[in-house]
């Protein structure tokens, strides 16, 4: 039988996972490793409409990832810990291993 505490931890890794499964938003946090961006600057970036990214910015946010710094009329977002970066290389390294 799998410990409680094992398997909600399971559970945990499921919804990053699960939030990690678009490119779309791998694509924004690729970008946001390289610095603020504001939402006008990820669209232009990714061919996203704003209404899109701002979806993806509001779900990484939600899930602490991402931060939100408003500077007069604009929101400005970045990482909320560059591991995330470093994150994203190790698993850039484990799927090309596998191709």
């Amino acid at each position: 039988m799998i410990d409680e505490d094992l398997s909600s931890n399971f559970e945990q890794i499921a919804e990053c996972l699960r939030a990690l499964a678009h490119p779309t938003r791998i694509w924004i946090l690729e970008e946001l490793g390289k610095g603020k961006r504001c939402v006008n600057d990820l669209s232009e970036i990714t061919g996203t409409s704003q209404a899109n990214v701002s979806q993806h910015l509001g779900l990484l946010k939600d899930r602490g990832w991402v931060t939100r710094e408003k500077k007069a009329v604009y929101v400005y977002y970045s990482l909320s810990d560059q591991g995330i970066s470093e994150t994203l290389r190790e698993v850039y390294k484990i799927i090309h291993c596998f191709r």
